[in-house]
């Protein structure tokens, strides 16, 4: 067997994984919804309460990368950073509620920061080879996931329009097609985080072979 065909079957194999994983997350939603009834999408109810999980495992994911990683810090503290403001984000009500001033918009700090430290770092070459990685594959594909499907969908106006009557909660009924939809962003994120760090030692695995 080659090497391009062992890593081609390996890369297989993970991506299985993977889908296996966001179909047991449908299942666990089909169950959470069916123990929860309308209590599951209100607010900091059961699925906003996971989608936060989620996010704090992204940052912590991406964040204790950057501590051994060296030659990608700058980004993995870009990722990380990104998985804390969309952590803050989901916990928009308490912010408003106790920072009425900034409220949750504060989070942009974090990206921002990052940003130019990564303009400062000079890290243009680990930003390309992220670029052509299978773990940005899958961060892309969760973002249209994350943005314009689960926005699309689970707008309000969108559903009225659709539906057509007023006897319909459409309130309960955004948040019901739209927070599982994230949710399902999330994990794929939280996943790309794991592909990153397997394709990092894989590379490295690679290397100290070519230099054999």
């Amino acid at each position: 067997m080659t090497n391009q065909v062992k890593y081609t079957l390996q890369t297989t194999i993970r991506r299985v994984i993977y889908l296996v994983v966001m179909c047991l997350v449908v299942i666990l939603l089909w169950k959470l919804a069916d123990a929860y009834k309308s209590d599951f999408v209100i607010e900091y109810g059961p699925i906003e309460t996971a989608q936060s999980v989620l996010c704090l495992l992204i940052a912590t994911s991406f964040a204790l990368q950057a501590v051994w990683n060296r030659e990608q810090r700058p980004l993995l503290l870009f990722l990380a950073s990104l998985g804390l403001a969309a952590l803050i984000r989901e916990q928009d009500k308490w912010f408003e509620i106790h920072l009425p001033a900034v409220s949750w918009y504060f989070c942009w700090i974090f990206p921002a920061a990052a940003i130019i430290n990564l303009c400062v770092k000079r890290a243009g070459n680990s930003i390309l080879q992220f670029l052509q990685s299978g773990s940005f594959n899958m961060m892309f594909t969760a973002m249209v996931i994350i943005i314009p499907v689960a926005q699309m969908l689970g707008h309000r106006s969108f559903l009225a329009d659709l539906i057509n009557t007023p006897r319909v909660d459409t309130i309960i009924l955004r948040r019901l097609v739209e927070e599982p939809i994230e949710l399902l962003g999330y994990m794929q994120i939280l996943l790309a985080s794991f592909e990153f760090l397997i394709e990092h030692i894989k590379s490295g695995k690679m290397v100290k072979n070519d230099l054999r």
